[in-house]
């Protein structure tokens, strides 16, 4: 499993799109992961994934609109 899945933004056909891995980070959230803590800004959000791991969602280019594309990241224990 990967340590981290690292979201971008990308222009197509004119418009700004998600890559597979912001795809594939809101999948992990809607099917795979429980959040149990976030930051007090809300832009730090902690989860556990079914198999025990802990994961940090943040979004790294915040200065983007919307908060830019987020980034999740494995913590070790």
């Amino acid at each position: 499993m990967e340590k981290e899945i690292i979201g971008k933004w990308v222009f197509k056909d004119g418009k700004t799109v998600a890559d597979a891995n912001c795809h594939l980070i809101e999948s992990m959230i809607k099917n795979d992961l429980k959040e149990f803590e976030n930051s007090e800004d809300g832009w730090t959000r902690r989860y556990k994934h079914t198999n025990g791991s802990i994961w940090e969602l943040t979004y790294p280019e915040s200065h983007l609109y919307g908060g830019g594309p987020p980034k999740l990241s494995r913590i070790e224990k």
